[in-house]
């Protein structure tokens, strides 16, 4: 009772006082300090990616746009636009060789590589089939060159069947190696997918310049 009764002294008034101090500090640092600070941080941060994003958005915009005039003046100039599907329409490529091919007595499509540079993938097959006039040999041609699909014929040679015969008056045979362009945007990965030939490319300059600085020191 005497302790609890007596009255306290300056010095420990004092620290009392200064025990209250530090306890409504701690607890303004726990409860308000703290977390407006981290509220602030993260605010900062979701800013700095908002603006990051925007700037990527402007940045495609703008490339759509250049697209957009692109494909317009492509347009303007009698060109039909083609498409590159995504990554892997094997399957829609094979149904259209087969129905543009299917007037002809008989012919022959063989996939022969799968090439990819960056997002564009390239599929290259050989193509060889017969039919009555030369004039259906450059229909068929003309379909696969202006299709939907983005098919590029190289090497295209005809012949005809009969040798005896003018290439004008008899059956044909054609043949020629062509390219069918993919796209990564939209396309999933398979066992089937090559590796990338540019990130192989960049990781072979990397290492080149990486011992070219080594032997520099």
């Amino acid at each position: 009772m005497n302790i609890l009764s007596r009255k306290l002294s300056s010095r420990e008034k004092a620290l009392l006082v200064v025990l209250v101090l530090v306890i409504v500090a701690a607890l303004y640092y726990l409860f308000i300090f703290q977390p407006v600070t981290d509220r602030t941080t993260r605010s900062k941060d979701n800013a700095a990616s908002l603006e990051t994003q925007l700037i990527t958005l402007d940045a495609k915009v703008a490339q759509i746009q250049r697209m957009q005039k692109s494909i317009e003046e492509y347009t303007q100039n009698g060109h039909v636009i083609s498409i590159m599907p995504s990554y892997s329409a094997g399957k829609q490529e094979l149904v259209f060789l087969n129905s543009t091919l299917a007037a002809s007595e008989d012919y022959y499509v063989g996939f022969t590589s799968i090439t990819r540079e960056g997002n564009q993938i390239r599929r290259e097959f050989a193509l060889k089939f017969t039919v009555d006039r030369y004039s259906e040999a450059e229909n068929i041609i003309n379909i696969l060159e202006h299709s939907d699909l983005r098919c590029l014929i190289s090497d295209f040679s005809v012949k005809p069947v009969e040798q005896e015969e003018a290439i004008e008056n008899g059956k044909v045979e054609a043949s020629c190696v062509a390219t069918f362009y993919e796209t990564m945007f939209g396309g999933v990965a398979d066992a089937e997918l090559p590796e990338d030939s540019a990130k192989q490319q960049e990781e072979v300059v990397g290492t080149y310049e990486y011992q070219e600085g080594s032997l520099a020191h």
